[in-house]
């Protein structure tokens, strides 16, 4: 049960398309109440909570997005409405390429109109811990700031959480149209502001896009045959908290999808906690593969992958360390 990835590879593959992870997630939900999941494999992804890996990495570093967050009011501003587009970055984006979140903002504002930003988590680390009704009320209030603002799009990074808020919209009955950054982009006839990587492009299929609705929209973005680059279908590593659980698993999971990139090929993924897995994984067992986030094909703005390790680590050591050990104890 603990060792699941939530991948769906077992969906697909069954001919009745039996949904496996449904009864894995309610299997996590009885283990977390009879106690057989340790605090200190979740404690640190309460992202319904005030602190969480991903805040307490941006109150540390100086990363914040208040003036982007519109439709909340802060010291510097009222709560607006009205507003045309909802943009839904991700924790991992938000955290860990804040120059790039702000320029993909600025492109949606562009091309969609007034943007505010919901500078929350879909929650998925919730219900990877068997915290499934959290996770549900963390998208309710999301969907609830969404109707607030007024807009009428949402636009989402990654296709879980795309996948979640439709879900959690629909819920509520929010009358809220949900597309990917890649459909929204593409549609609006965004170009490139970068070069196309040299050598053979590998598109790593996110878990979440069960039939690869959203691997087609960002070929058609990139300007790829969805046909020509060699597509890997199963789990980064990063699902269903397994690292917490058997870390030497996601490694072997990691490397796994990794093994089917030639050697000088690009490694392009849907989700930004894919592109962290594998960049955390090539820094253990380097190869000659350059590992992107989609969005870094398109904007002048990069992941520092070495800097955000650096920093996740060093912050458990400097003036912070006894701070977070006492937070996530």
């Amino acid at each position: 049960m603990r060792g699941c990835f939530f991948c769906t590879s077992c969906k697909n593959t069954c001919f009745a398309h039996n949904d496996v992870c449904d009864l894995i997630y309610n299997a996590r939900v009885d283990f977390q109440k009879l106690g057989l999941i340790p605090r200190d494999a979740w404690s640190s992804v309460l992202v319904d909570q005030e602190w969480d890996i991903f805040t307490a990495y941006r109150a540390i570093h100086g990363i914040g997005y208040s003036d982007l967050t519109r439709h909340v009011a802060t010291d510097d501003h009222e709560a607006e409405t009205g507003f045309d587009v909802a943009f839904f970055p991700g924790c991992s984006l938000a955290a860990y390429g804040p120059e790039l979140t702000r320029e993909v903002f600025e492109a949606v504002e562009e091309l969609g109109g007034k943007t505010t930003m919901v500078d929350h988590c879909c929650g998925s680390s919730l219900k990877s811990a068997g915290f499934f009704e959290r996770a549900e009320a963390l998208c309710d209030l999301n969907s609830t700031e969404i109707a607030q603002s007024g807009a009428r799009q949402l636009v989402c990074v990654c296709p879980g959480c795309a996948n979640d808020m439709r879900k959690a919209l629909a819920r509520n009955g929010v009358d809220v149209e949900v597309v990917t950054l890649s459909s929204f982009l593409a549609d609006r006839g965004f170009e490139s502001k970068r070069p196309a990587p040299e050598g053979p492009i590998c598109m790593s299929k996110s878990c979440q896009d069960r039939d690869g609705t959203y691997l087609e929209e960002t070929c058609d973005l990139l300007g790829i045959d969805p046909q020509t680059p060699a597509i890997f279908h199963g789990c980064c590593g990063a699902g269903g908290a397994v690292s917490a659980f058997n870390p030497d698993r996601q490694a072997q999971q990691a490397d796994s999808k990794l093994s089917f990139a030639p050697d000088g090929s690009t490694v392009v993924t849907m989700c930004p906690t894919c592109t962290y897995t594998y960049a955390y994984r090539l820094m253990s067992a380097p190869r000659d593969i350059v590992n992107k986030h989609y969005t870094e094909l398109l904007f002048e703005s990069q992941f520092d992958w070495d800097m955000v390790f650096y920093q996740l680590n060093s912050m458990w050591y400097g003036e912070y360390g006894a701070w977070l050990a006492e937070v996530f104890a």
